[in-house]
């Protein structure tokens, strides 16, 4: 990846992303579990807060976790060997250009990476090629070919918490 990285990777920037994964734990995997055998590719694992997380709640998959920066990479797989995690393989590595067999992945998990690039939709599509016919994705969490575009008028209100904005179920109110 040629473009600069807006966020930058200052140990702040590392802390700040830490954070952030720390935070919305629960609201982001309390039903994310990979059936036992599933290939799952984590499209930009940064410094592996998330990866931890996958990695302990699907201890039967096995998950390939890239990033572009070889810093992340290295930190990431710190935090993996002191969890103690065995299916997980880092690889430094640009989503722009993957290096994986087309259709060889039965789930691809891409969380708070989307944000960091001047090309999501491109970044999509790449890994979107990497699904195996058919597979299946954890909860309603699919990758599509284009975000949907919703006018404002009927966007959710701001109550609505980001879990029901992100997978397609109903707001809760509160």
């Amino acid at each position: 990846m040629s473009e600069t990285y807006v966020h930058g990777y200052d140990p702040r920037e590392k802390e700040r992303l830490e954070d952030q994964a720390g935070t919305l734990v629960d609201l982001l995997h309390s039903d994310t579990a990979y059936a036992r055998g599933s290939l799952v590719l984590e499209a930009g694992c940064g410094v592996g807060a998330q990866t931890v997380t996958l990695a302990q709640l699907s201890p039967d998959a096995r998950f390939v976790s890239v990033d572009v920066s070889a810093d992340s990479i290295a930190e990431a797989k710190r935090r993996a060997d002191r969890a103690g995690l065995t299916n997980v393989e880092f690889r430094q590595a640009d989503l722009f250009a993957l290096p994986f067999t087309i259709e060889s992945f039965d789930h691809v998990f891409v969380c708070f990476v989307l944000e960091h690039l001047s090309r999501p939709i491109e970044a999509l599509a790449s890994v979107k090629r990497l699904l195996r016919p058919g597979a299946p994705s954890p909860s309603s969490r699919a990758i599509t070919d284009r975000p949907t575009s919703i006018p404002i008028a009927q966007r959710p209100t701001p109550r609505s918490s980001a879990r029901s904005r992100c997978s397609g179920r109903p707001a809760a109110t509160h």
